[in-house]
């Protein structure tokens, strides 16, 4: 029995920090954007919490842990939004993967640009 337990927590990929790389995307003249698991849970929040009103995510930013840091995450993923003409989707298995973990890392927890070099999606 404690074999499998043991293989089980091995096989089980860790939590992300904040600061790993999450996607890249192009603005119109040809800049590459990186966009880390902050901003991943930053805009998973305001899209499932909030109705994609980056100033009502901004506002709830002011009741929560580190809300500069946040608060500067909601309006750098606003102004990508306007410049992009919208931020990429985020896939499915990957927002239900993430949603509780936006969550509490909005509620909870300060900005990290920590990056767990164990974490490999």
């Amino acid at each position: 029995m404690s074999d499998n337990s043991q293989d089980s927590k091995q096989s089980t990929t860790p939590r992300p920090y904040g600061g790993e790389f999450y996607t890249e995307v192009t603005d119109s003249q040809g800049h590459v954007i990186t966009l880390t698991y902050n901003d991943l849970w930053m805009h998973i929040v305001c899209l499932q919490s909030l109705d994609g009103d980056w100033q009502r995510a901004r506002q709830a930013a002011g009741m929560v842990p580190d809300a500069a840091r946040k608060r500067a995450i909601i309006d750098r993923l606003w102004r990508l939004e306007q410049v992009l003409n919208g931020l990429p989707a985020i896939p499915e298995g990957l927002m239900q993967l993430n949603l509780h973990r936006a969550h509490v890392w909005f509620n909870t927890r300060q900005v990290s640009d920590r990056q767990n070099t164990l974490y490999q999606e």
